[in-house]
């Protein structure tokens, strides 16, 4: 007999499980639509919150870390997280917000995103 099916403490664990797991989802699913206005299975949503500024994606192509390199001018670094948990990149020489700022979407592709005010 199935774990799902069975009427012991054993079934219960599993349906316990079961439905956390599915409401933990459809909870994260709410969030990210909420307030970040993007789906839970996308990449690279439209804006960005990050150093006290939004962002909005450019829809351009994705870039390679050296094209991202010569856009700013200098070396990136990791300085958050996209909501789908992906690396966010930035040249960050001063306390400044930097103008552009880079999620990770690939191997090498990163979708740019530019600074568009408080």
């Amino acid at each position: 007999m199935s774990p799902v099916l069975a009427s012991s403490r054993a079934g219960n664990f599993v349906r316990a499980l079961l439905t956390i797991l599915v409401m933990a989802l459809l909870f994260r699913e709410i969030y990210l639509l909420w307030f970040f206005h993007t789906a839970a299975w996308t990449s690279r949503p439209k804006e960005i919150r990050w150093c006290g500024s939004w962002y909005q994606r450019i829809n351009d192509r994705d870039r390679t870390l050296a094209e991202a390199r010569a856009i700013v001018g200098g070396s990136l670094v990791q300085v958050s997280r996209l909501p789908v948990w992906k690396p966010i990149v930035a040249y960050k020489p001063s306390d400044d917000c930097p103008s552009y700022i880079f999620g990770k979407v690939g191997d090498d592709d990163f979708t740019t995103y530019l600074i568009s005010g408080d």
